[in-house]
């Protein structure tokens, strides 16, 4: 395979520049250059601090065989935005952005009061960032997006080495850098490429203070935790607690351990300053949308008013209810393995199903590894987090009814899941 890997390079850069001049109005080719610019140094800069140093059979030919696929995958998603649909969220940021653009390069920021402080909104602003300092182009800020992504599967690719260096890399390789949900999903302007780009910094963050016992890693995490928390508040609240689950555990443990004890009372403490904030945000993100009160009776009405106004279309499907013992079992199987090859109605939705029953030969095929891993929970604490992260994002998944949301949304949980297996 690897001395293939020139030619299928080549043909990818091909391949991208034909989509260029098809897909890209002519007025666009010179805005274009800006864009394109960044998005040859940055995997020069990747390769050479996050790869190289640390690991020596991840090729330079594959790393550019990776990000050439992910810039595919970004072109892809721009047709299916633009030509096939005509519509997506997409749009609409860079309609913001071009208007926040305007006011940010005349500095007045006077509107930005009457905006909401967290929440989709966010897209907007960050959209008119990069307007103000790049040419406005959509196709131009979906690919930066979508090498934001890449960043975070990289970053996600570095801890799953750290943590597990005896492991082979190459199963979690295939499944971050090569299966279409990743490269596709998540290569667009939009809030997945940008959950992505946050995440790789909350994982490897994680396994630095918790593998390396070094406090930067909170800083690191904090950051990711931000990131993720400007656009979705509810996630950093899902890994907040995820990441208290998976504290608590390992503070016990440690206490054989003077030094290690010390630096984790200091890191606990940061987290829990960090994670009142995050907490305090995320409720009032949820109340927002609807949440009346944080009570058992109050989540659960919001939980059914979530799945009744995602459901229709298409694809619509009837949601599942996590409430009961049957709806646990049944929830992975709901979000992970659906649609089935019978429920599809068209390519992408073929692609998807296929693609689900390749993950369910993984968790079959690796189920020992998950075995093995599972047996560390009480003193890994990455572990605990993949393991309680990914159980609460799969619960909140089963609030979708439409095959296409559940499709795209559900990407996010994936490197952490197969942190799990691989």
């Amino acid at each position: 395979m690897e001395r293939y890997l020139p030619s299928l390079n080549t043909l990818g850069v091909i391949l991208f520049f034909v989509a260029v001049f098809l897909y890209l109005p002519a007025e666009e080719w010179i805005p274009i250059l800006g864009y394109l610019s960044i998005l040859i140094l940055l995997p020069k800069f990747l390769y050479d601090y996050v790869i190289k140093p640390h690991e020596t059979d991840f090729s330079p030919a594959l790393f550019s065989f990776a990000y050439i696929i992910k810039m595919l995958g970004g072109v892809a998603r721009y047709w299916m935005i633009q030509d096939l649909y005509g519509r997506g969220d997409a749009m609409r940021y860079h309609t913001e952005g071009q208007q926040w653009a305007t006011l940010f390069s005349q500095f007045d920021f006077s509107t930005l009061r009457d905006m909401p402080a967290l929440g989709t909104a966010i897209m907007g602003y960050l959209t008119g960032l990069i307007y103000t300092f790049l040419p406005v182009s959509l196709f131009g800020a979906s690919l930066l997006f979508a090498a934001l992504a890449f960043t975070g599967c990289l970053l996600c690719y570095r801890s799953f080495r750290l943590a597990f260096p005896e492991a082979n890399p190459k199963l979690y390789r295939i499944l971050l850098f090569f299966l279409p949900s990743v490269f596709f999903w998540p290569s667009s302007l939009g809030k997945d490429a940008w959950i992505f780009f946050g995440s790789g910094f909350v994982a490897y963050g994680l396994v630095k203070f918790t593998r390396l016992n070094q406090l930067p890693g909170l800083f690191i995490m904090g950051v990711g935790l931000l990131l993720i928390g400007l656009i979705r508040p509810h996630i950093s609240v899902f890994m907040m607690l995820s990441l208290a689950v998976a504290y608590l555990p390992f503070l016990f443990h440690s206490a054989r351990n003077p030094q290690h004890l010390l630096s984790w009372l200091v890191g606990g403490s940061i987290a829990v300053v960090m994670g009142i904030y995050v907490l305090q945000s995320g409720a009032d993100f949820l109340q927002a949308r609807g949440l009346e009160e944080l009570s058992e009776a109050g989540i659960e009405q919001y939980y059914y008013q979530r799945q009744r106004s995602t459901f229709g279309g298409g694809s619509g499907f009837l949601p599942t209810v996590v409430f009961g013992v049957a709806g646990i079992v049944g929830a992975p199987v709901i979000v992970l393995l659906r649609p089935f090859p019978w429920e599809a109605h068209n390519p992408q939705a073929m692609i998807t199903a296929l693609e689900s029953m390749f993950w369910l030969g993984i968790f079959v095929y690796r189920g020992k590894v998950f075995l093995q891993r599972l047996r560390a929970i009480a003193i890994d604490p990455l572990v605990a987090f993949c393991l309680v992260y990914s159980f609460i994002m799969i619960a909140s998944l089963t609030t979708l009814g439409n095959y296409g949301l559940l499709a795209r949304q559900r990407v996010s949980l994936l490197p952490f899941l197969w942190m799990l297996f691989a």
